[in-house]
């Protein structure tokens, strides 16, 4: 009696059971899968730039390594080519041209003292030739006037002196030609250091011309933040800044481009020519529509790109550039906006939602509407869905775990 009843009793509860396991099936929501394109949709904040610009650098100089920002105008500033837009304190390039053109005087007078001393050398060594030429024409004369008159002893004096003096001017023409190297040497060597030195004048007084920063073009300044002498800041007076560092914009306000920085997994899924939605933070209610023209194929963090360094800085980020189809007047350089970017990962595929997937160690799993549990092979996932590469056909139903 016993055994029946508990065997009635098991039989009961397993009845109970498979039940409530029907009755939890009936009420769990599910989804279908179905055929369809696999998109990533998703919202990013990023700053307008000018797809335009003509930028002002700091110029290069030859032996100035850091200047200081004397003046700049204000963004916003509205100026014709050839103003003024930002000077340098020039005091030390003005104190180092006084002594350039201080050494350039010397070394000119040095010049002029070293021709004079050459040239008195020059005259006195000439005159020594012609001396000896008139000696030796006077001795030779001595010898053809005395042939008869003098004894053979004095005879041979005299043409031992001739040829004494012919060898003296011998020796007197080869100083000449001698001097006349050394004065071109000379010469050389003082010319060269007075065009060095003056060359040093002309790059001081470029310098001074460049201390003056002037506008490329008509237009409007625009002062961004940019990395200066390797701190990111914008250009204002007292600034330090190295030769090469962009201080300065003139942009094109009638076309505008969105830089977002992402992160890694998000830029993954981005592809150059997805569509995008733009919400300028200057024009509430506006939208602008925008394509994705590139997408850099590497990834940096906040504090390499920003030159700072803090903690939250270490997350790398992947830049994008979107393409604006508008440009409203009231846009401008450094403008804020939010945007959102829709990508077609892959196109008529099978689709799951993720909320149905289960993770295992062999893969992913999805349990159908029966109960069955089920193995499924998944391809590309966006934020919601993902792609179906084995496992389940159109039209099955899944739970949403």
């Amino acid at each position: 009696m016993n055994r029946y009843l508990i065997l009635s009793t098991v039989l009961s509860l397993a009845f109970v059971a498979a039940c409530q396991e029907v009755a939890s099936l009936e009420s769990t929501h599910t989804a279908r899968v179905e055929r369809g394109n696999l998109v990533f949709t998703s919202s990013f904040y990023g700053e307008l730039t000018a797809r335009e610009s003509q930028a002002i650098h700091v110029p290069e100089f030859s032996d100035l390594w850091s200047l200081t920002v004397g003046t700049v105008l204000e963004d916003g500033s509205h100026v014709k080519k050839g103003d003024v837009v930002l000077t340098f304190l020039s005091v030390e390039v003005e104190e180092d041209l006084r002594e350039k053109k201080t050494a350039l005087a010397v070394a000119k007078a040095e010049l002029r003292r070293e021709r004079q001393k050459l040239n008195k050398e020059r005259i006195d060594l000439d005159l020594a030739v012609k001396r000896w030429e008139m000696m030796v024409e006077r001795e030779k004369l001595n010898v053809l006037a005395g042939g008869k008159l003098i004894s053979q002893l004095e005879l041979e004096k005299a043409k031992l002196d001739v040829a004494r003096a012919e060898l003296e001017l011998s020796l007197a023409r080869k100083a000449l030609k001698a001097h006349a190297d050394k004065e071109r040497a000379s010469l050389e060597v003082q010319r060269l250091k007075v065009e060095s030195i003056l060359e040093k004048v002309k790059d001081k007084e470029g310098q001074i011309e460049q201390m003056e920063l002037k506008a490329p073009a008509d237009g409007m300044i625009y002062g961004p933040y940019t990395r200066l002498n390797w701190v990111r800041a914008k250009v204002e007076p007292g600034r330090v800044v190295r030769p090469g560092d962009k201080l300065l914009e003139i942009p094109n306000l009638t076309a505008f481009n969105a830089e977002l920085y992402v992160r890694q997994r998000d830029g993954m899924l981005l592809k150059e020519g997805s569509e995008a939605t733009v919400f300028p933070t200057a024009l509430p209610g506006k939208s602008i529509r925008g394509k994705i023209t590139s997408k850099e194929s590497f990834a940096t963090t906040r504090n390499q790109r920003l030159g700072t360094d803090e903690p939250a800085g270490n997350l790398k980020e992947i830049k994008v550039v979107l393409e604006l189809d508008e440009a409203p007047e009231q846009l401008r350089p450094g403008g804020t906006v939010r945007a959102e970017v829709r990508t077609v990962l892959a196109k008529d595929v099978l689709l799951v939602t993720l909320t149905a997937l289960r993770e295992e160690k062999s893969g992913h799993s999805v349990r159908l509407k029966n109960g069955e549990r089920r193995q499924v092979k998944i391809g590309q996932a966006s934020t919601t869905m993902a792609e179906v590469l084995e496992g389940l056909s159109e039209g099955d139903q899944v739970i949403l775990d």
